[in-house]
């Protein structure tokens, strides 16, 4: 695939699936009644084994993110039976690597109109016609493999997010951030995804730095470490050389701040978002 191809890509769904995990992030996830029953008092609301249930140390065993152990057999091929029953299957096994993969389907599944749309527009303007025209086929087969993905499969979000969140996979703490309210947990519960936030944004995950940048102040995230989470950001590539304007985005209300940043939090932001990147730069190298 060429690189102007990834470009055209990029800019067209970046919008799309951003605003799905907007949309996801201002709806509360209802809960079918008999799901939400069994949810016994473990962290962000996910149902205790009995016995988990009967140990006091369960609950700070499983804030211990676990390793991330890839499926024994590679991703299943979808075939006219669609997403659904995949993603009923990955809620029910324990393998976080098919959780976040049923998370990314769930996303996908919520953006085909917009982005066949995007495509749409941009061959009407006769830029890369083939390339729109095969785009809007692929964004069609998706779309057929969508429909048996219902709001049931919509609903498992929350806990497929917190395991995948728990197993340390990249990303996954900011997804669960915006699939429920931060109103909704106990304190302890926020903690929970705040450090997780904190954990994969620190790591130099860039799509966690601007989740943790962006994340709502209630998940307790000070204005400092969201500043320099997006200076990170700005820092990685693809913002050229001068990086991102950390000061216009949160003028723009980008990020929502208790008070607007003063130069010195600016120029404390920037040498932060430095340690971040730098490190995580060094370990990218082979």
């Amino acid at each position: 695939m060429t690189a102007t191809r990834w470009t055209l890509i990029l800019l067209l769904t970046t919008g799309a699936a951003a605003g799905s995990w907007v949309f996801m992030s201002r709806e509360p996830v209802a809960l079918p009644a008999a799901t939400a029953a069994a949810r016994g008092a473990s962290p962000l609301g996910l149902p205790l084994s009995p016995a988990a249930a009967s140990e006091p140390a369960a609950s700070a065993a499983m804030r211990a993110p676990a390793p991330v152990v890839a499926s024994s057999a590679s991703a299943p091929r979808i075939g006219s039976e669609g997403y659904g029953p995949h993603i009923e299957r990955a809620q029910a096994g324990s393998d976080a690597a098919a959780a976040w993969e049923a998370i990314q389907w769930l996303r996908n599944c919520t953006t085909t109109e917009a982005r066949r749309y995007s495509f749409e527009q941009v061959r009407a303007q006769g830029i890369e016609p083939e390339m729109m025209t095969q785009l809007m086929v692929e964004v069609d087969a998706e779309a057929r493999r969508c429909q048996t993905v219902t709001a049931r499969h919509q609903a498992l979000l929350p806990e497929l997010a917190a395991r995948a969140m728990r197993a340390g996979v990249p990303e996954a703490a900011a997804a669960y951030a915006n699939t429920v309210f931060p109103g909704g947990l106990t304190p302890s519960q926020r903690q929970e995804v705040a450090d997780a936030l904190r954990r994969d944004a620190r790591a130099g995950d860039v799509r966690s730095l601007l989740g943790a940048a962006q994340a709502n102040e209630a998940w307790g995230l000070s204005d400092a470490e969201r500043l320099a989470f997006l200076a990170a950001y700005g820092q990685t590539p693809g913002h050229g050389s001068t990086g991102l304007n950390v000061k216009l985005y949160a003028e723009q209300g980008a990020i929502r701040l208790q008070a607007p940043p003063t130069p010195e939090q600016l120029v404390a932001a920037k040498l932060a978002g430095q340690q971040i990147v730098e490190p995580a730069r060094a370990n990218a190298q082979p």
